[in-house]
């Protein structure tokens, strides 16, 4: 009679949370090296070789610093937060705001604020206030990207400039949003984006 096949035990890299025979291939195994030395010495010959015992305490250190013990544990919340399925690491949007004028039907047009929220401002609220000024329709509404955007109704892509910087200038009793320099506005022309200043 044949035994009964056993489950395979599979190490997991702490630091990555990848099998440890696969740490080399991820993002990060320049910071899983000192986990694999001291956990795993067998996988990676190697960097047993190259670390001295300095080294592995500095790793140990470390390793203990940011929260990882030698037992497997499960990542923090924060970079949990900023990676993605497969390793891949987030990163944060810029802050600008981007302008983009949109035809349609030969004759009409619709100008597409994208990022305000970036600077804190309320999307609901600046529709608001750029349909009052431009007397015009605006709403906020979903992007391409997912992403909410105002979309205003005519063309007032150059004189939105003006108005954002005036209506959120920098203000230090305010903490409610951020000042929208006008540097970190940009327009879309001809697929390019193209500075405001």
């Amino acid at each position: 009679m044949a035994e009964k096949p056993q489950p395979v035990r599979v190490l997991y890299c702490a630091v990555c949370s990848l099998p440890a025979e696969y740490c080399e291939f991820g993002p990060d195994f320049e910071k899983c090296k000192p986990w694999l030395i001291q956990n795993a010495p067998d996988l990676y010959p190697d960097l047993t070789k190259d670390s001295s015992s300095k080294e592995v305490d500095k790793a140990t250190e470390h390793l203990q610093s940011t929260g990882i013990s030698s037992a497997a544990s499960s990542a923090t919340k924060q970079e949990e937060v900023k990676r993605l399925p497969g390793g891949k690491i987030k990163k944060k949007d810029k802050k600008e705001v981007i302008i983009e004028k949109v035809v349609r039907n030969k004759r009409k047009s619709i100008t597409t604020v994208k990022g305000l929220e970036l600077f804190g401002v309320k999307l609901s609220d600046a529709s608001k206030k750029l349909g009052k000024k431009f007397a015009t329709g605006a709403s906020v509404v979903k992007g391409p990207t997912e992403k909410e955007q105002i979309d205003v109704q005519g063309d007032i892509s150059y004189d939105v400039v003006d108005f954002i910087t005036e209506t959120w200038p920098d203000s230090s009793y305010s903490f409610a949003y951020e000042a929208v320099p006008e540097t970190a506005i940009f327009f879309i022309e001809d697929g390019k984006k193209v500075h405001a200043a």
